[in-house]
């Protein structure tokens, strides 16, 4: 069970450096990849996934959604789910203890593992959870603009 201040700051962190980089990890995919934003069904059943906060079950399904023989209209699915996955890896491998400082030396080797997975569960969850928004956001966009651009067609008609 994690303490109650390695919880204050996991939500530090979600506001301060999740949220900023969960932004970019869109815009980098949308402005450098040439992704659109996900579809709703796929944002949303990765953040039911992440707030069940099991960060196997999250690890299984991304690994999964990258190994896909997804459509070449989908492409930008895989590229969304391969680079989930290698910020999953660097913030296990590089961020929780040595820049987040989240985790003590404290148990065994089992003790630690549980510890990561459980801290690394709802790292993700904040996360996923910023994700969500912004995809969210940017579908929303999306969807403004081409009513927009309706209407203006539907006057040009008149």
């Amino acid at each position: 069970m994690l303490s109650e201040e390695q919880l204050n700051r996991i939500a530090l962190l979600s506001d301060e450096v999740l949220y900023p980089e969960a932004v970019s990890l869109i815009r980098q995919l949308l402005d450098e990849e040439d992704c659109e934003p996900l579809p709703n069904s796929q944002i949303n059943g990765l953040h039911a996934i992440s707030l069940a906060l099991n960060y196997q079950a999250l690890r299984d399904f991304v690994t999964h959604q990258t190994e896909r023989n997804w459509s070449a209209s989908k492409r930008n699915i895989e590229i969304f789910y391969q680079n989930l996955k290698k910020y999953m890896e660097s913030m296990q491998k590089n961020r929780l203890k040595a820049e987040f400082h989240l985790l003590d030396d404290q148990g065994g080797v089992q003790a630690r593992r549980a510890q990561t997975e459980e801290l690394m569960a709802q790292l993700m969850a904040e996360f996923i959870q910023h994700l969500v928004a912004e995809n969210s956001r940017l579908l929303g966009e999306q969807e403004q603009q081409k009513e927009e651009k309706k209407e203006g067609f539907s006057r040009r008609e008149r």
